[in-house]
């Protein structure tokens, strides 16, 4: 069988491993904890980076921090292998409230004690990022974005410009909490699900800002963007790209980790995080400059 290598500009989805009884049990944690609790966050990241040949921890294993923030309502019990979300807090966009997020409380609090406790191991941490519409996914029906997009742009602008100060402030907590690597994406706004007249003249632009206050947040972080959103953000003439050759036979994660440590790239992007264990196709990482 062919091994596998990460393709650039190629969205490559989840990998094929769900978080399960056995896997957790290697980890000495429970299914729901690990959901929940930043020390078995922290034991089972490491337990799938050790096992997978990795070189980067990435945290969390699912945005509920951020919905229980916002609000939003999920599921999690001694049955459900993942969170399932519940019920949608709002039918309507006039009437989603957006709230700021707090650091000081529940599972936001507890992610952040899970990168403290791996950074204190030594390990490289990314933590998964999700941008504005996909937040805002987890309030109200996607139909309705959708639909807002035609008939309440200005709406949507002011929606995401509140979720996007709560992004900032959680990359900057992040950052300080050690963190290496933001990886950032907003799969509800890729160009193959909105026009291209939309995208360029409202969801280009909100991923622009996205990014550019996450990049101004956390300086000192790399932030990693899902090919996904990066491949149609660049198509689209909201940044530049420069490849920067890297050391042969890297996986794509060592290859993120050169890029942050040597290259000092703040912005990467047209490549697949989720599959970092894979060697390249191509010994290059892609530097992504906002225009």
């Amino acid at each position: 069988m062919a091994e596998k290598r990460m393709e650039h500009f190629k969205c490559l989805g989840e990998p094929e491993r769900q978080i399960a009884t056995e896997l957790c049990e290697q980890a000495g944690v429970t299914v729901e904890s690990v959901y929940c609790q930043g020390e078995a966050m922290a034991a089972l990241a490491r337990t799938i980076r050790s096992l997978e040949g990795d070189a980067i921890c990435k945290l969390p294993f699912a945005s509920i921090a951020e919905a229980e923030q916002l609000g939003a309502k999920w599921q999690l019990g001694q049955y459900v292998q993942q969170p399932l979300p519940g019920e949608l807090p709002y039918k309507k966009l006039e009437d989603v409230e957006i709230k700021p997020f707090s650091f000081d409380w529940g599972i936001m609090q507890e992610v952040l004690k899970g990168i403290i406790t791996l950074k204190s191991q030594g390990e490289t941490v990314s933590f998964n990022l999700e941008g504005p519409f996909t937040l805002l996914g987890m309030l109200v029906p996607s139909q309705e974005i959708y639909r807002g997009m035609r008939r309440q742009p200005a709406l949507l602008r002011q929606l995401c410009g509140k979720l996007i100060d709560n992004i900032a402030t959680e990359a900057a907590r992040l950052a300080m909490a050690g963190v290496d690597m933001l990886s950032y994406a907003d799969p509800m706004v890729t160009c193959r699900l909105v026009s291209p007249a939309v995208y360029t003249s409202l969801c280009g632009e909100i991923t622009r800002a996205a990014l550019r206050a996450v990049a101004t947040a956390a300086p000192g972080v790399t932030i990693h963007v899902c090919s996904a959103t990066s491949a149609g953000f660049q198509q689209a003439g909201f940044c530049h790209c420069q490849a920067h050759k890297v050391p042969e036979k890297m996986c794509y994660g060592a290859a993120l980790c050169f890029a942050h440590q040597q290259l000092g790239a703040q912005i990467v992007g047209h490549g697949c995080i989720q599959h970092s264990c894979w060697p390249l196709a191509k010994p290059v990482v892609y530097e992504l400059e906002l225009c």
